[in-house]
């Protein structure tokens, strides 16, 4: 695994952005900070409100027709779901330039399912967004298909930067970076909800028991990230022997906390190798 750095590519291709729904839009707005100007942008959605806002939002082209959308691109965003993914390749294969990188989010389909549809040799890359990326504070993962380069690799990191971490890992291991990064921020809403209704039972108004929970997540998070120490040494600092801290943590120990998680990502794991065992058949 390696995180990005500030090498950029030495120039800024064309992109074609297949689908302007929320990912989509977060990553054009990305393109956009990282110096893409927006006449090099085209998405490509069947929506017509939809590509009026994101054309009066960043200042990009917009079509209806995908492989419209496609031509001339250096660059094929597919920001579309992985039930879509078959119908959209389908039509756009033939259009998508020769030598254009092709980056796909979605989730569960190998970089063989493309590189089978698409013509020989075709670049894709495996990207794996998480939705704090919307505010750029995400942590994204990219993972190179058979014929993807250190430029194209690159060229996908320059594009992602702007929404947070990118790190690079080998295809084989985005199942485990669902379970870290993908799906977690689902686990931490759910723990905050938790939180909530626990300060809730015990008296605090639900605003106000929301508000501390969310901020208490919030700054406990930057402190982990600035403090440079672990979150062993943070748990600890504040886990004083008879404490209530402690306590606490020894009771959700002894619920089987930790038994929780662990099953919560065995059924991701398992639940993204049926999705990707169904789509591809």
């Amino acid at each position: 695994m390696s995180t990005s750095t500030t090498t950029s590519p030495s120039h800024l291709p064309a992109v074609a952005v297949i689908g302007g729904g929320v990912m989509g839009s977060t990553l054009i707005t990305a393109m956009k900070v990282a110096g893409w100007p927006g006449g090099s942008i085209t998405v490509a959605n069947r929506g017509e409100e939809k590509r009026a806002a994101l054309v009066e939002a960043h200042g990009i082209r917009a079509t209806a027709d995908a492989k419209e959308a496609v031509e001339g691109a250096g660059i094929v965003v597919l920001a579309v779901k992985p039930q879509q993914m078959a119908d959209v390749l389908a039509d756009i294969a033939e259009a998508i330039p020769a030598g254009a990188l092709v980056l796909t989010v979605a989730a569960a389909l190998p970089a063989s399912f493309y590189e089978e549809r698409l013509a020989a040799g075709t670049a894709v890359i495996r990207a794996m967004p998480n939705t704090p990326s919307l505010v750029g504070r995400g942590a994204t993962s990219i993972s190179p298909g058979a014929h993807a380069t250190e430029e194209h690799l690159l060229l996908a990191e320059a594009m992602l930067r702007a929404t947070g971490l990118v790190v690079r890992v080998p295809e084989d291991l985005i199942e485990a970076v669902t379970v870290v990064a993908g799906s977690a921020p689902a686990y931490f809403y759910a723990i905050t909800e938790a939180i909530t209704e626990a300060g809730v039972m015990h008296g605090l108004d639900r605003e106000l028991s929301s508000l501390l929970a969310q901020q208490t997540f919030t700054g406990a998070a930057q402190l982990l990230a600035e403090s440079g120490e672990t979150p062993q040494e943070l748990r600890r600092r504040v886990s004083s022997p008879g404490g209530v801290t402690l306590a606490a943590l020894e009771a959700m120990t002894n619920a089987g906390l930790q038994g929780v998680i662990s099953a919560g990502a065995n059924a991701a794991v398992a639940r993204t190798k049926e999705m990707s065992a169904q789509l591809a058949g």
